[in-house]
């Protein structure tokens, strides 16, 4: 299905807080949001182009899988409908087609037509890994791992070297809780594609959550694949800063900030390293105001600047900021736990 694997990216996150200033652990994919439209595919033809090319030859069925492929990548399911549609009028057993036609059914969580559509590609080309590939994504995302693994069986069987499949099985792995034989498939798809971004970043995900250095050369492996996304950055510069470098891990919220200057979620751990790690509370304090700036209701950047105040000794600024978040939070334990550290 389009873009399936990366549906399967666990959040395998447990960053750990500090005793008494909260950090921002929010998931990377709100925090860093890399989508974007795109109006041509990877080898750079555009769909205007493709408009001029059908105009000249209505009946070439890959014009209009191409072109269906792109409205599909931009979620304009309707349109990617209609040109499947034309080419599967052309080319009824078109492998391809079916494979798209099967992407657009995910995206409308049709599963029985998923189904339907990966089994008739099958039969068409039984010795074509693709259509079993994504019968075994489907099958592992129905929670369904035995039929899953009996479907990378039989692609496997086809053929050794598919890195896909070996990734699947790494997801398996996971799912069972395996995580040692889920690196050795994820190291094994690495080896057979290193510019198969999943599982180079399944690989820095693991190791970071063990807190082990080897994350950080697949983060940095995973921003060599995918340069432009930010969210590996985002996800590199919380492991940093968890792992005693904070000034590399405000470098990368600086490469994000670059592109994205109103991104508060890096202004935010900005501060956080600023406050907790560096000790600068003069430049944490204007970084957590810059979050208020962006977003008044943060509470957690509220209370930070109550702690920068409770840690300089002004108490009655630190208590008034305590006290304002509890009469708008009245549970936020951080906040009650200041005011009873202060005595009050």
């Amino acid at each position: 299905m389009r873009n399936l694997l990366l549906c399967f990216i666990l959040t395998l996150f447990l960053f750990n807080c500090s005793d008494n200033v909260d950090k921002k652990k929010t998931e990377t994919t709100t925090a860093v949001d890399t989508v974007m439209n795109v109006t041509a595919d990877s080898n750079g033809v555009s769909i205007e182009s493709i408009n001029e090319s059908i105009v000249k030859d209505s009946t070439n069925a890959e014009l209009y899988i191409q072109r269906a492929k792109l409205y599909l990548y931009n979620e304009q399911v309707g349109y990617a409908i209609r040109d499947i549609n034309n080419a599967l009028s052309l080319d009824s057993k078109n492998i391809e087609a079916l494979l798209v036609l099967a992407d657009i059914y995910y995206e409308l969580g049709d599963e029985n037509n998923i189904l339907l559509t990966l089994n008739k590609a099958n039969e068409y080309a039984p010795l074509d890994t693709r259509p079993i590939i994504k019968l075994a994504e489907l099958s592992f995302l129905q929670g369904n791992m035995q039929m899953a693994s009996a479907y990378l069986d039989k692609v496997l069987e086809l053929n050794k070297y598919n890195p896909q499949a070996y990734f699947m099985r790494g997801m398996i792995c996971l799912a069972k809780n395996d995580t040692a034989l889920a690196i050795k498939n994820f190291m094994t798809s690495r080896l057979q594609d290193d510019t198969f971004f999943d599982p180079v970043i399944q690989l820095a995900h693991i190791y970071d959550v063990q807190r082990n250095p080897l994350a950080k050369d697949f983060y940095h492996n995973a921003i060599r694949i995918m340069p432009d996304n930010y969210s590996i950055h985002y996800d590199l510069a919380l492991f940093l800063q968890d792992n005693g470098e904070p000034e590399e891990a405000l470098a990368l919220y600086d490469t994000i900030l670059n592109a994205m200057p109103d991104n508060y979620f890096c202004i935010y751990n900005k501060g956080y390293v600023n406050l907790v790690y560096l000790h600068d509370y003069d430049k944490s304090l204007e970084l957590f105001n810059q979050v208020l700036e962006y977003d008044p209701g943060n509470i957690d950047a509220q209370y930070n600047i109550g702690r920068i105040y409770e840690d300089r000794g002004d108490y009655i600024k630190a208590k008034n900021v305590y006290l304002n978040i509890l009469k708008k939070n009245s549970d936020y334990q951080l906040a009650v736990d200041a005011l009873q550290r202060m005595g009050e």
